[in-house]
């Protein structure tokens, strides 16, 4: 079965090059969109709203520098490095392709977990999505909202220590794990 690739691009001719580059790869294709797609790949102006997608630009640091060749950007898929099983759009997260719709809060949640690098404390996650104010029984009832939503599958998203607070586990963001509970 071929891996998607959703492509975020407002540049025809880019999303051409790419989707001829991976129609030419057996293991991959390339989707216009994130709806469906196994692995993001977006214009830097983006990356903001596609946390966990890769990155393409002008800049030596991208993920993909532009220009590429061909087998740069099949290289950048088959190495296993890409596809993280959880991407975030606008408004919505994907779970191994599959959209899932969350509320503001919600999306405002995960979006600060995503962005961690390890755990983030119970202070810091009611500070960054609700200010102050906000009593710790709220944010156990939308770690609970997120679950339901993101373990579907029985897989263990987020996970929860009591002595550092909550992360998202770093395989499903493509990271390497940086604090052990």
């Amino acid at each position: 079965m071929k891996k998607k690739i959703g492509v975020i691009t407002k540049d025809d001719f880019l999303y051409q090059k790419i989707y001829l580059a991976l129609r030419e790869s057996e293991n991959l294709v390339a989707l216009r969109g994130a709806e469906g797609a196994d692995a993001l790949l977006c214009d830097a102006e983006y990356a903001e709203q596609y946390i966990g997608a890769l990155v393409m630009s002008r800049s030596a640091d991208a993920d993909l520098p532009i220009p590429f060749t061909p087998s740069e950007l099949v290289s950048l898929f088959a190495d296993g490095k890409a596809a993280p099983a959880l991407t975030l759009g606008n408004k919505v997260a994907f779970m191994h392709g599959k959209e899932i719709k969350l509320t503001d809060v919600e999306f405002s949640l995960l979006s600060v977990l995503s962005k961690a690098d390890g755990f983030v404390s119970r202070e810091e996650l009611i500070r960054g999505v609700w200010g102050e104010g906000v009593d710790g029984g709220v944010l156990n009832v939308y770690v609970h909202y997120l679950r339901e939503k993101l373990e579907f599958m029985g897989e263990k998203v987020i996970i929860s220590s009591r002595k550092f607070g909550y992360k998202i586990d770093e395989k499903y963001l493509g990271k390497e794990a940086t604090v052990n509970a």
